[in-house]
């Protein structure tokens, strides 16, 4: 059965090179052509479909293995030559692969850092808050105490100077008191009767001793005259009040 496919196969071979190339072979290249006959061109067919079959279930087998969880209860059953396989089982939590929990973990411990870190700058800034409030009530505190001590002391001020005025009035007031009971004092010691070559003079209204010496003795020895008068009258000044008697020597 071969033998004679194969003598078909070279027959039909050689009528297509006759066709071809109507000049006849050489009996070498026809011996040649008959040792070594063209090869056969081989189907794809068939090993693609072999590679699926085989594919097909090394892919299921992996894919039960690697991600599939089986349950205790499985029911199986067939149906028009088919396969259904049936969970009655709650669906579970998924298994999270190492890496997807490591970078969780990463994540929850970079939110805890933040929010660690986050507080932690709130409690700095609510603590400055509170640092800078109370230097600025200490300094407002400071502010109000100097300025306190500030009106104490010009009050302090005030009141000696009215204090010191007042004494200064009535030291003054005193000495005038004073000086005018002196002046009446000498004026009631005069003698009724003056000295011999001697006048009295009663002092008027805005006339001062120096004025009356000039008046009586005349502007030349008005020094001397009032000394004599203050010495004939007992005067210890220059003071002289209205309507006093004078001796003038």
């Amino acid at each position: 059965m071969g033998k004679q496919n194969y003598r078909e196969s070279i027959e039909k071979d050689r009528q297509a090179i006759s066709v071809a190339n109507p000049a006849a072979p050489s009996r070498r290249a026809a011996r040649n052509s008959a040792k070594n006959p063209p090869k056969k061109k081989k189907s794809v067919l068939l090993p693609t479909l072999f590679s699926l079959l085989i594919l097909i279930p090394v892919t299921i087998l992996i894919y039960v293995i690697v991600f599939y969880q089986p349950d205790d209860t499985i029911t199986t059953r067939a149906a028009n030559n088919e396969v259904s396989i049936e969970t009655n089982t709650p669906p579970e939590t998924p298994i999270v692969p190492a890496v997807v929990a490591e970078d969780q973990e990463e994540q929850k411990a970079a939110e805890q850092k933040a929010a660690e870190q986050k507080a932690a700058e709130q409690k700095a800034a609510e603590e400055k808050a509170a640092e800078e409030k109370a230097v600025a009530a200490k300094a407002a505190e400071q502010k109000a105490a100097e300025q306190k001590a500030a009106e104490q002391k010009a009050a302090e001020q005030k009141a000696a100077e009215e204090r010191a005025a007042a004494e200064k009035a009535a030291e003054e007031k005193a000495a005038a008191e004073k000086q005018a009971a002196q002046q009446k004092e000498e004026a009631e010691k005069q003698p009724e009767q003056p000295l011999q070559g001697s006048k009295t003079y009663v002092v008027k209204p805005q006339e001062t001793l120096y004025r009356i010496a000039v008046n009586n003795y005349g502007a030349a020895g008005a020094a001397e005259a009032v000394e004599k008068i203050k010495q004939a009258n007992g005067l210890s000044s220059n003071s002289i009040s209205v309507g006093q008697t004078l001796i003038l020597p």
